[in-house]
């Protein structure tokens, strides 16, 4: 009865449109509304109601959802969780920025570790050329140390990811540690195009405890990376002999060609590749 005055003025407001035919998408036949016609017919009884203010009244109220108490049944939970494990699983893609230079074990730990909480796991290796070895040798001692792990993908980073377009602050921080940095243009980009592209819900780094810049950084991503729906872990660094691992201790130690000290500290290709290069 309440909803008779409407179905008459829709009756012949889909009459209207069905007699010039100015809108054929509405209806399959001269009897049968489209599914988009069903949608237009449900949306005008729903305005309907609610400009006639039907739904004040709560007896005209029907709850088509599982109630609170419902939600709270410990058999439904069950059963839900039991059912929960056929679910297909989605892929989960994550990355990581490195400079590698070079490529030590601790860099080698890191990706251990996020590879292991992948499926896949893309290494972009900083691609500026202002690091004491160029990128074409630090981009191939990352994939020689990385040959073995099947879900590792190693790519240069471009001009978008820690570029001096992007992030200019980190190739002077060895002279500007007491700067406040903004890498908020970086990570967006980051965020908005690079991780979209491939997948990428999740970004590692290593714990920063000596470099203030890299520890900004660090801190502005567990920040902004969110807002782009990509988790942030940071990953506390491998240690020997109760100091972190570093690429600043290799070269260090490259001064006096102590390769035995720097044998305990990198991969097997790289010392190979600092022996030729060095010795």
């Amino acid at each position: 009865e309440f909803l008779k005055p409407f179905i008459g003025e829709q009756i012949n407001c889909f009459n209207k449109l069905q007699q010039p035919r100015r809108y054929p998408e509405v209806f399959l036949d001269e009897r049968h509304l489209s599914p988009q016609g069903n949608e237009l017919w449900a949306e005008g009884i729903f305005d309907y109601l609610f400009e006639s203010k039907y739904f004040e009244d709560s007896n005209n109220l029907v709850n088509i959802r599982p109630n609170a108490e419902e939600k709270k049944n410990p058999d439904l939970q069950n059963y839900i969780t039991e059912i929960s494990k056929y679910a297909p699983k989605q892929p989960v893609f994550g990355s990581i920025v490195m400079n590698c230079n070079p490529f030590t074990l601790g860099h080698r730990y890191l990706i251990e570790y996020a590879s292991s909480r992948v499926d896949k796991l893309f290494i972009f290796v900083v691609e500026e050329d202002k690091s004491v070895f160029p990128f074409a040798d630090r981009l191939e001692l990352v994939r020689k140390g990385t040959a073995d792990l099947q879900n590792v993908v190693v790519l240069p980073s471009g001009k978008f990811i820690i570029s001096a377009n992007t992030f200019a602050a980190y190739f002077t921080k060895s002279e500007q540690q007491d700067i406040v940095i903004d890498a908020s243009n970086d990570l967006s980009i980051f965020g908005e195009q690079i991780a979209p592209t491939l997948g990428i819900t999740v970004r590692f780094a290593g714990e920063e405890p000596t470099d203030n810049i890299t520890r900004q950084y660090n801190s502005q991503m567990s920040i902004i990376l969110p807002k782009y729906n990509i988790r942030f872990e940071e990953i506390p660094r491998k240690e020997f002999n109760g100091v972190a691992i570093s690429a600043s201790r290799v070269r260090k130690l490259l001064e006096t060609k102590d390769f035995h000290s720097i044998a305990e500290i990198v991969p097997a290709t790289t010392l190979n590749y600092l022996k030729e290069k060095f010795s």
